[in-house]
């Protein structure tokens, strides 16, 4: 009992609250709420607080039991937390030291949720390489979306004041039992169609309602899709797995049909500005030839152009005239030349050396008799004089001053 009459000091305070609060009563308590301010010291303890709509509870849980848990926790999980209430003495406050944690309601989805998006990030279905261009204009859009919800009609809308195409709707549950199939199912129908985009919409919800959007088959469909998808599901701070997946994702269905298509007047406009810079080239060009032209004309041979024909017949001409001596100067040197080597040849012809008194012996073959050593005595020999040839018998021959009989 506390004594009532007694000045206590904090700490017998402290001790006395701790006392009061660690009673059998506050042990092996489950606790449901969603987690805040986590935190996984290096340590390996985790702190973090447990909160609802009313009250805030800090908790602790050491690393012993952390490393127990088949899950990560994080902020905005619901979770169901067994443990004691104690009193920590130092900072004067109360905690629930947890020694065991079960994921709870929307809990259990989130951690589905991330082990899938975990699963498909690894496989690369989020990779920037694989999303595809959008079209610029789209000729067809399909829409996959409830027929009955707001949506449908905010995409038309937005589409039908920006850039009327048409819209090929694709209608589908998109929350229950059979929503996922379906809008896999949508997406490959889609495919097989003449659209150029497919829209994939729904409102906003909780992570129950937008559940469908988080199934593993509708990534793969989407992933799978030939055709660009733009998906657009919640509000602009909900995030589902076809966000990831998709090629483009909206904030909002009627920021998705913004995307989707052009605003006609921006188009109108960037077009006249287009027209406007063709105009300009187009004169600027003109002028430019033109400036061209008018230089040409100033020209002489533009003005007097009978003048230069008559410069280049005289040119013609001198140029012809210089042909010519230079063809005489060349044969007259040529010839020159011709009768010096035929002076040449005729002085040492035979001919020549026969009319100057001299004669050429030869044998009965008629070859040329060069040496003494080549005719025998008695020998019969030809004699070649200018005029003629006669025979001759040699009766002697003398070589070295020596003759033969």
């Amino acid at each position: 009992m506390l004594n009532k009459n007694k000045i206590l000091s904090v700490g017998e305070l402290s001790r006395y609250i701790k006392s009061l609060l660690e009673r059998d009563e506050l042990s092996n308590l489950w606790v449901q709420g969603e987690i805040s301010n986590f935190k996984l010291h290096s340590s390996g303890h985790i702190y973090f607080s447990m909160k609802d709509g009313d009250a805030i509870l800090r908790c602790v849980m050491f690393k012993e039991n952390a490393r127990n848990l088949k899950f990560t926790p994080s902020d905005g999980m619901k979770v169901v937390v067994k443990g004691d209430i104690r009193v920590y003495e130092k900072k004067g406050y109360y905690q629930l030291y947890a020694y065991e944690m079960r994921a709870g309601g929307v809990g259990e989805l989130y951690i589905a949720f991330l082990k899938l998006k975990e699963k498909l990030k690894k496989e690369g279905l989020f990779d920037e390489k694989y999303k595809k261009e959008l079209p610029k204009i789209p000729e067809k859009i399909g829409l996959i979306t409830s027929p009955t919800g707001a949506v449908i009609h905010d995409v038309i809308k937005v589409i039908k004041r920006r850039y009327p195409v048409k819209i090929i709707l694709a209608p589908v549950h998109v929350q229950g039992l059979y929503a996922a199939e379906e809008i896999k199912n949508a997406i490959e129908v889609l495919n097989e169609q003449d659209v150029d985009l497919i829209i994939l919409a729904r409102g906003g919800g909780s992570l129950e309602d937008l559940w469908a959007f988080n199934e593993e088959k509708v990534a793969r469909a989407i992933f799978s899709s030939n055709i660009p998808i733009i998906s657009a599901i919640g509000h602009e701070s909900d995030y589902t797995i076809a966000d990831f997946v998709a090629d483009k994702r909206a904030p909002t269905p009627s920021a998705a049909a913004e995307i989707a298509v052009p605003d006609r007047w921006e188009l109108m406009e960037r077009l006249e500005v287009i027209r406007r810079r063709m105009v300009t080239a187009m004169e600027n060009k003109i002028n430019f030839y033109r400036s061209i032209v008018s230089a040409l004309e100033e020209r002489r041979a533009m003005t007097l152009p009978l003048e230069m024909v008559e410069r280049s017949y005289e040119k013609l001409n001198e140029l012809e005239e210089k042909l010519r001596k230079g063809m005489d100067n060349y044969l007259k040197r040529k010839k020159e030349y011709m009768n010096s080597i035929f002076s040449i040849l005729k002085t040492l012809s035979p001919a020549s050396v026969l009319q100057r008194g001299y004669t050429i012996c030869m044998k009965e073959n008629d070859e040329v008799i060069t040496s003494v050593d080549m005719v025998d005595v008695d020998e019969t020999m030809k004699v070649i004089f200018k005029d003629g040839e006669a025979k001759a018998d040699v009766k002697e021959r003398r070589k070295n001053g020596r003759f033969d009989i």
